[in-house]
């Protein structure tokens, strides 16, 4: 399997850097659809505009329309749910009758699972009793399938960062760690909003956070050839339940 992640693109035609954002998302999706390989899925994982409005995710989807495999989103601290659902309604799925987008995806020989992370109060991230017991039952509901989580916000210690910790407590990152209690067909964990290529491990798993594909936003140290360049990221399984990462640059 094949999993493209695309990350804090942060859309917003007010911004004066707006063009370049836009630049940076469509080179992204045109190098995914221009791989020999195409990817079994794309995944976004948040800040998908920023501080989102219909009018910026109608720009948003009307690059990521382009792309030719299918796209989830786990949603960020600079997304509004409503509105996402509203332009992304077959990539970003309720749970229930929740305001949260947490969700799975079971069609794919690795099972996706979007992890709803955003916080009320906060830019960081935060988990709650009711997004813990939703989260136990979507991984109760098939045991044995090997599964990823994709969220926002990592749990783990992202030490090249200003924000170490990147949620609003370390009691939340406790209670998201006890939902994964017994899961073990967890094989691996992908997030955002760091805006940089860092990896971790949470709950005896794997955890990778991508770039910004924003070129203005994105922090870390990259080979000069992309300076101005956008990144992405590919995850390819391999035969041990393992996934590869690979940052590419957008040609």
């Amino acid at each position: 399997m094949i999993i493209a992640q695309i990350s804090d693109t942060h859309l917003d035609p007010d911004d004066p850097d707006a063009t370049n954002r836009i630049r940076d998302l469509e080179r992204c999706v045109n190098d995914i659809n221009g791989l020999n390989s195409r990817p079994d899925v794309v995944i976004h994982t948040g800040d998908l505009t920023h501080n989102g409005t219909p009018e910026k995710y109608k720009v948003a989807a009307g690059i990521l329309g382009a792309l030719h495999s299918p796209l989830y989103i786990a949603a960020g601290n600079r997304d509004d749910r409503d509105a996402l659902r509203s332009a992304f309604p077959d990539s970003c799925l309720a749970w229930s009758d929740t305001p949260f987008i947490q969700y799975s995806i079971d069609k794919f020989p690795v099972r996706l699972i979007a992890v709803d992370t955003l916080s009320q109060t906060t830019n960081m991230g935060d988990f709650c009793q009711l997004r813990a017991d939703a989260l136990r039952r979507l991984l109760a509901e098939n045991p044995t399938k090997p599964s990823v989580i994709f969220m926002h916000h990592p749990p783990f210690e992202v030490l090249e960062s200003k924000y170490r910790w990147q949620f609003d407590s370390q009691e939340a990152i406790s209670m998201l760690e006890r939902s994964l209690d017994g899961h073990d067909q967890v094989i691996r964990a992908f997030c955002g909003h760091s805006h940089r290529d860092a990896q971790g491990t949470f709950a005896g798993i794997p955890v990778s956070c991508a770039p910004s594909v924003a070129v203005g936003l994105r922090l870390g140290e990259y080979p000069e050839a992309t300076e101005t360049a956008p990144v992405y990221q590919i995850h390819r399984l391999d035969g041990r339940q393992n996934f590869i990462t690979e940052t590419r640059v957008a040609r």
